[in-house]
């Protein structure tokens, strides 16, 4: 379903402005969520939201004030929300939830009060590590790094405060500085996403059908069979993880393969696990059939390389076959691939920075391209100059925030044409290819330390501010909101959802601690027992991994290349640069159900089936969020075990 055929908000002839009360509204919701996330995610360690592109902790809020907006508009219909006002109230969430993620400043906080905290004779920290690490950039004073550990303490005290003050200023402005250049890049790319190629960033459609037509969707009856049958699941399982006497519905982990496959070369892949996610199935049911062929057909493809692998012996080779690192360049090669397709668009921007002829107009953008243009190398070089001034080296730090950007632009290209229901890229950031092709025996000491402070925003890839953003522009011409108005509003959630995101943290994370937590403890530690490998056992380059990476960045160039040009190929590049990740192993099967789903009802029903199921599988989702969400709830205002679907 293309947005912009079946909406009819997209229509609308004039851009409105983004009005002021959507996004107070937002901004007055984002402490509250912030703390709903961290309170699931880090502390109690399930539901873990922002690991899906869809997030239902965002969902689920936008559904209730949807149903409380109908109620009131029959009262009181002029001061109803509109529906765009709605839809930016989702925007804005959402990018205040990825900034609060579980990849992003939930790592930043505990990271920087660990090193100085775990600093002792014996594990040599002081030379390892906080030699080469600038200690403002760190938390150095003892009380409050214990505070943070252990818990039982509270954030309002004025020397807890005194002593978060220098770092915390430090890495706000480095964030909103990260964030605005992304936010610039995607400006300049905007008009070729969304107008040109008129990508359909399906990851909206359900925020939309929420915003814009929510009295068709409830009144429809597949749309409640759907939701009673997720919901009802969800609750019941609820229930039994409550009482146990209570037999379970087996979803997660339905069928587990190492029950079965416990000889050699087969119990290479063991740990496969057979779930179903109804919320999954729902949303690739929006995709296109290429690329949900492609995820599960490349899947069972990587697990076949890994038997053989075993059955050869080959598997004994470490890294072998080096899957994070083939994924790492196909996101490369994604990238670079976007630029190459965007070549023709990209000459026309540049033609309109010097005003000459064949350029683009302007009149409906966000800014100026000369200014977007401007801002992003701007704030790019700025970035770099943190780096260096941190320690670093010039072209370290070049080649570092390169490969990053080419990541966010991969995310973002990913989330706006296909729109997978998760996807991740763990623990390969740009650091670990660097330290792949040179070896840390090359690098000076400074360098590995600021790799080491950057690793917070490229431990995973799960929740990007970059797809989030761009889905911002789209949301606005959809709902004739101006460009202009909602980069505003998206730079306003940056600073709001920074200050939550941290707020939140520290509150939580004073009362709770985040030491003997699974996700306290490797955020806070495993940036620093890395440099402290590298410091002390320093390693050559690594020939067999980077020449993985630059396997998986020509396979992506190739199949993206052989889509383009040939309409039977069936094979995206998508698919095989997530087969590896901890996504793919949880939703393989739901990949493949809600294909052929898909594939029966278009081949045998057509487009009318097509567009008569979209509300069951919407009711799919909404009943499986709607449900998580309230166990996501009710375990952490009660602190029990709860039943969840996801994480």
């Amino acid at each position: 379903m293309n947005i912009d055929d079946e909406n009819p908000t997209s229509q609308t002839p004039h851009s409105r402005m983004v009005t002021p009360r959507a996004v107070a509204l937002a901004c007055g919701l984002m402490p509250l969520l912030s703390w709903w996330v961290v309170t699931s995610e880090m502390v109690r360690y399930n539901d873990h939201s922002t690991g899906l592109s869809l997030f239902f902790h965002v969902i689920s809020p936008l559904l209730g004030i949807a149903l409380l907006n109908l109620w009131w508009a029959r009262k009181h219909p002029r001061s109803a929300l509109q529906p765009g006002e709605l839809l930016t109230l989702f925007i804005l969430l959402s990018i205040a939830g990825a900034i609060c993620s579980h990849d992003f400043l939930q790592v930043l906080v505990p990271m920087i009060a660990y090193p100085d905290y775990a600093a002792n004779p014996h594990n040599r920290w002081g030379e390892l590590v906080l030699d080469h690490i600038p200690a403002w950039a760190i938390l150095t004073d003892r009380e409050a790094e214990t505070d943070l550990a252990i818990g039982n303490s509270t954030l309002y005290r004025w020397k807890i405060l005194a002593a978060w003050a220098i770092p915390l200023l430090f890495w706000f402005g480095f964030v909103c500085l990260l964030l605005l250049s992304l936010l610039f890049m995607n400006a300049i790319l905007r008009k070729q996403w969304t107008e040109r190629e008129r990508l359909t960033f399906p990851i909206l459609q359900i925020p939309i059908q929420i915003c814009s037509n929510l009295p068709n969707l409830l009144k429809s009856r597949g749309f409640w069979i759907a939701f009673a049958i997720a919901g009802g699941i969800d609750l019941w399982n609820g229930i039994h993880v409550l009482h146990p006497s209570i037999p379970a519905i087996p979803m997660i982990e339905a069928l587990r393969f190492r029950d079965y496959l416990i000889e050699p070369p087969w119990n290479s892949i063991a740990g496969t696990d057979l779930s179903i996610h109804f919320f999954a199935v729902g949303l690739i049911f929006f995709l296109p059939t290429d690329l949900a062929f492609s995820c599960w057909f490349f899947f069972l493809l990587y697990q076949l390389e890994i038997v053989l692998s075993s059955t050869l012996g080959v598997h004994d080779l470490p890294g072998f076959p080096f899957p994070r690192e083939q994924s790492a360049g196909g996101y490369l090669g994604l990238g670079i691939l976007t630029l190459w397709f965007s070549r023709g668009y990209l000459r026309q921007v540049w033609l309109t920075l010097w005003n000459r002829p064949g350029g683009l107009d302007e009149s409906g953008e966000a800014l100026r391209y000369r200014t977007s243009v401007v801002g992003f190398l701007f704030t790019f070089g700025l970035l770099v100059s943190v780096g260096v001034y941190m320690g670093a080296g010039l072209g370290a730090m070049a080649a570092f925030f390169i490969i990053f950007f080419l990541y966010s632009l991969a995310i973002a290209r990913i989330r706006a044409e296909l729109g997978p229901p998760a996807h991740d890229l763990y623990m390969t950031g740009p650091d670990v290819l660097i330290s792949n092709a040179v070896g840390t025996r090359s690098m000076d000491d400074s360098t590995k330390g600021v790799f080491a402070l950057f690793y917070w925003m490229n431990r995973g890839y799960r929740s990007h501010f970059a797809a989030h953003s761009m889905e911002g522009f789209k949301a606005a011409q959809v709902s004739g909101q101006s460009a202009k108005s909602m980069f505003w509003a998206i730079g306003i959630a940056i600073i709001v959802g920074t200050l939550s995101s941290f707020w939140a943290l520290l509150h939580t994370l004073h009362i709770h601690g985040y030491s003997g937590r699974l996700a306290g403890d490797a955020f806070a530690g495993e940036a620093w027992f890395r440099l402290a490998a590298w410091s002390d056992l320093p390693f050559p380059a690594r020939v067999g991994a980077t020449l993985a990476t630059i396997l998986g960045g020509v396979l992506t160039f190739v199949l993206g290349v052989m889509r383009r040009s040939f309409t039977w190929w069936v094979f995206h590049p998508v698919g095989y640069i997530t087969c590896a990740s901890w996504s793919m192993e949880k939703l393989w099967f739901s990949f493949f159900i809600g294909w052929a789903a898909r594939v029966c009802i278009t081949r045998y029903g057509g487009r009318n089936a097509y567009l008569a199921a979209i509300p069951f599988f919407m009711g799919l989702v909404l009943g499986e969020f709607v449900v998580g969400t309230f166990w996501s709830l009710y375990g952490c205002l009660t602190e029990q075990p709860v039943y969840h679907f996801w994480g």
